[in-house]
């Protein structure tokens, strides 16, 4: 089976991934998975293996299961955060509770793949660590190169600036480029959002320019609003695509995607992924209070995640689900008027109506499949 291009790093050869599990079975499937997407396996069954292949090679990932007798793989994990801290780290387990997941987060995980994983679960759980683990190495040596320019200041020093800028451009475009790589790969996940993440980046858009903020400000929320639901990556299928009403006990699931969806994007100091982990974090937050998680009021919600708000549930209105059918354009601005002051910031319900063109024009022009 060929590999798409959207799992995994493009270069001269494919990316090297590490499985770590006590299970032989389970890591034969794992690497039977990966393998079948072009990645190359190396495997080791305990904490203390995986040390020694570490010191003859160096992966580009490392795929740990938690659970193993002796050395858990939360230790495996705080000793490559010492000892090789550019080195991502994906965790596998079983139902230990969101509030593990997000504690291996904090700790440096790049992501959480719980049991019983699917393929698709998998991939994209590598995928979105490869990717992200690309992007801090590109700052790096962006930030790296800036740097040296600043010591040398040498007579070559305007035409060492020029290519620098030359340099952030491309790292600019090549960030848009993976950034949307993430996040078709988190909409392939449902079928019945195609072009989601596309129209809620139009809407908010269009929103951010009525309000009146500068270019540059409504181009980051333009590039930042389509990683809202990053999070629902750490979401176990059989919640997130649930075909009818879910429990409370799934709902608090579910909502744990935002908070999962900050931990990614906000260890980088890039200003677009710091902004989209603002976005991510508080586009379910309400006007009154009332939101998830934290339940932020007002203003003390940041613009950005007010603005996609408000743009993400006008698409979920007028989108089909596998739980429902879309509204009418009509009936979804009247649900959007009915929030002002509730829901959403009521000066930004009042310009959303005022976009009414706009928006009709952004659903005819990419509808959902």
């Amino acid at each position: 089976m060929s590999q798409p291009a959207w799992l995994h790093e493009p270069g001269p050869a494919p990316a090297e991934i590490l499985v770590v599990d006590d299970d032989e079975q389970g890591r034969g499937i794992l690497s039977r998975i990966l393998q079948g997407y072009g990645y190359v396996c190396h495997s080791a069954s305990e904490v203390r293996e995986a040390r020694r292949v570490l010191e003859l090679m160096r992966p580009d990932l490392v795929l740990s299961d938690v659970r193993m007798p002796g050395e858990s793989g939360i230790t495996l994990l705080e000793y490559i955060r010492a000892e090789f801290p550019y080195l991502p780290v994906v965790l596998v387990s079983g139902l230990e509770g969101i509030d593990v997941a997000l504690g291996a987060l904090e700790l440096g995980a790049y992501g959480w793949v719980s049991k019983p994983f699917d393929a698709n679960q998998v991939l994209i759980a590598v995928a979105n660590a490869l990717i992200r683990a690309r992007l801090e190495r590109q700052s790096r040596d962006h930030e790296e190169r800036l740097e040296q320019a600043v010591r040398d200041r040498t007579v070559e020093l305007g035409d060492t600036v020029e290519k620098l800028e030359r340099s952030e451009t491309e790292l600019r475009r090549v960030t848009q480029d993976t950034i949307l790589a993430l996040t078709r790969a988190i909409e392939r996940r449902d079928i019945e959002t195609a072009n989601h993440i596309e129209r809620v980046s139009l809407y908010a858009t269009v929103l951010a320019s009525r309000l009146g903020l500068r270019e540059d400000e409504c181009e980051l929320i333009r590039e930042a609003s389509p990683m809202h639901d990053v999070g629902k990556v750490g979401i176990p299928d059989g919640i997130l695509l649930k075909p009818g009403p879910v429990t409370a006990a799934e709902f608090n699931v579910i909502k744990q995607h935002v908070a999962l969806g900050h931990s990614i994007l906000s260890r980088s100091e890039q200003p677009l992924l710091r902004l989209a982990a603002d976005v991510a974090e508080t586009h379910h937050e309400r006007w009154d209070g009332e939101g998830y998680l934290q339940g932020l009021r007002g203003e003390e919600i940041p613009l950005a995640g007010r603005i996609t708000a408000i743009a993400d549930t006008f698409d979920a209105l007028v989108s089909r689900r596998v739980y429902k059918p879309p509204v009418s354009l009509d009936s979804a601005l009247a649900v959007i008027e009915r929030g002002r002051g509730t829901q959403f910031d009521p000066q930004l319900v009042d310009l959303f109506l005022d976009c009414r063109v706009e928006v009709a024009e952004i659903v005819a022009a990419h509808p959902g499949e």
